[in-house]
C-alpha cells in the first residue's frame, strides 16, 4: 500500500521526536548506571547478573504485546498507555537508594531488579506495538531510510542523557559530604521518567493505520512465520549472538569498575561518544539498507562489534577502543526491525516482532545468569581487580560473537517488497 507522502512525513516528524525525547530519559538511567549503583552498595556479580538479565527475562512475556491492541483500542493508546507505565516502574526506583527502608542490601538490591524488570516489561511491549505501528505507515522501500532517521535522533537524545548523567553524578559527588549514590540517583532516575513521559506527547501526530483489525488469532498461526529457510537462520543469529552477548555480559560491567578502577564519569563519556558515532551512522546505514538490502549491512555491523571484547584487553586506551568500535552497532539497529518484519506492512508485522525480541531477550537473559559462573571460571574474584587477569575471557567473548555472522552469510537473499 502507497501511503501520502504528508502521513510519512507526520510519520517520520512525531517517531523522530519521541525517539530523541525518550533517548534523553534512557541516556539517564542506563543498565551501567544501575550496574554502577549496586556495586557501590555491595552488590556481587551474581546480583550484577540478576540486573543485566532478570529484565531479559521478564521480557518474553512481550510475546503478548500484538494481543494488548484488545484492550488498548488503538496503536497509539496501546503504546502511549505501556510508555507511560513504564515511566511509573522507573519513578519508583529512587525508593531503592533510600536509607534505613531496608534492612539489608540484598533486599535493596532485589528491589532494584523488580523495578528494573518492571519498567523494561512495558518499555518492551510499548515498543513492539509501536515498530508494528510504523511499519503499516512506511513502504519497504523507504524503511531504511525512514528507521535511521529515527535512530539517528534515538541515539543523539541518549548522548544528551548519558552526558547529563555523568556530570551530575560527579558534581554531586563533589558539592556533598552526604553520601553518593542517595543524592545523585534519585535525580537521575527521576529525570529520566519525566522525560519518557514527556515522549509520550508526539505519538498524537502519528495517523492510525487504515485497518485496524488483527489478521492472527493465535499463536499457532503467528509462528507460522518461521517456518522457512530464511527464518530458521535469522532465528539462529539472533540466538546465537544473544547467547554470546549473554554469557560474556557480566565482566564487561565489573571490569571498568574494579579492573580499571575507573569513576562512573569515564564509561559515561563512553557510552556518549558511542552515542554520538552511532547517531551520524544511523542514517547513512539506513540508506545502506534500502540499496544493498539489510542482510549485508547486518553483517558489517557484526563483524565489527564483535571486536569489543578484544579491545578491552588492552587496559583504559582499549576500553575507550572498544567503545568506539561499537559505534557499528547503528548498523545492526536500523537493520534489525527491518529485518525480522520481512517486507510486511500490515498488522502481521506485530507477532514476529513479538515472538522475535521475546526469544532472544529469554536467551540473552538465561545465559546472562550463567555468565556470572563463567565469570569466575576466567577470572577468580580475587582477580578482578587485575586487569591482565581478563585476557582470556574477553578472547573467547570475542570468538564467539564473530561465529555468529555465519548464519547471516548462509541466509538466503531478503525480501525487497511490501508484503
Amino acid at each position: 500500500m502507497i501511503q501520502p507522502v504528508g502521513e510519512i512525513q507526520a510519520t517520520s516528524r512525531g517517531a523522530n521526536q519521541n525517539a530523541g525525547i525518550w533517548g534523553i530519559g534512557n541516556g539517564l538511567v542506563s543498565t551501567t548506571l544501575v550496574t554502577y549503583f549496586a556495586l557501590s552498595i555491595g552488590a556481587q556479580e551474581v546480583a550484577i547478573s540478576w540486573i543485566i538479565a532478570a529484565p531479559k527475562l521478564v521480557g518474553v512475556l512481550r510475546w503478548f504485546a500484538p494481543y494488548l491492541l484488545k484492550l488498548g483500542g488503538s496503536y497509539r493508546m496501546t503504546s502511549a498507555t505501556a510508555f507511560l507505565l513504564s515511566t511509573l516502574f522507573l519513578l519508583l526506583l529512587p525508593l531503592c537508594a533510600v536509607p534505613g527502608i531496608w534492612t539489608s542490601t540484598s533486599r535493596a538490591i532485589t528491589a532494584i531488579v523488580i523495578c528494573w524488570c518492571f519498567y523494561h516489561l512495558a518499555e518492551y511491549c510499548g515498543f513492539v506495538v509501536f515498530i508494528a505501528w510504523l511499519v503499516q505507515l512506511v513502504p519497504n522501500h523507504q524503511r531504511g531510510r525512514f528507521f535511521g532517521l529515527r535512530e539517528r535522533w534515538l541515539t543523539a537524545g541518549k548522548l544528551i542523557g548519558s552526558l547529563f548523567a555523568g556530570l551530575l553524578a560527579v558534581t554531586l559527588r563533589d558539592a556533598f559530604v552526604i553520601d553518593f549514590k542517595w543524592i545523585s540517583y534519585p535525580f537521575l532516575a527521576v529525570y529520566g521518567a519525566l522525560a519518557m513521559g514527556i515522549s509520550v506527547l508526539p505519538l498524537s501526530g502519528i495517523p492510525e493505520p487504515k485497518t485496524q483489525n488483527q489478521p492472527h488469532r493465535s499463536f499457532l498461526e503467528d509462528l507460522q512465520h518461521w517456518r522457512n529457510s530464511r527464518a530458521y537462520w535469522f532465528l539462529l543469529y539472533g540466538t546465537w549472538f544473544s547467547s554470546a552477548n549473554g554469557l560474556f555480559s557480566t565482566l564487561l560491567y565489573v571490569y571498568p569498575y574494579r579492573g580499571l578502577n575507573i569513576s562512573l564519569l569515564v564509561p559515561m563519556l563512553m557510552v556518549a561518544a558511542m552515542q554520538l558515532g552511532q547517531s551520524l551512522l544511523s542514517r547513512p546505514a539506513g540508506a545502506a539498507i534500502d540499496r544493498f538490502g539489510w542482510r549485508r549491512v547486518m553483517i558489517c555491523g557484526q563483524l565489527f562489534v564483535a571486536l569489543g571484547p578484544l579491545l578491552y584487553s588492552f587496559g583504559t586506551i582499549g576500553y575507550v577502543a572498544g567503545n568506539l568500535v561499537w559505534i557499528a552497532y547503528a548498523l545492526i539497529n536500523v537493520a534489525l526491525p527491518i529485518a525480522v518484519v520481512d517486507g510486511r506492512s500490515d498488522a502481521s508485522a506485530g507477532p514476529p516482532l513479538a515472538l522475535y525480541f521475546a526469544w532472544t531477550g529469554l536467551v540473552y537473559g538465561l545465559t546472562a545468569l550463567a555468565g556470572w559462573s563463567v565469570a569466575n571460571y576466567f577470572v577468580a574474584p580475587e582477580l578482578q581487580y587485575d586487569p591482565t587477569a581478563y585476557r582470556t575471557y574477553f578472547f573467547v567473548a570475542t570468538l564467539l560473537r564473530l561465529s555468529a555472522v555465519i548464519p547471516l552469510l548462509l541466509l538466503p537473499a531478503e525480501s525487497r517488497a511490501n508484503k
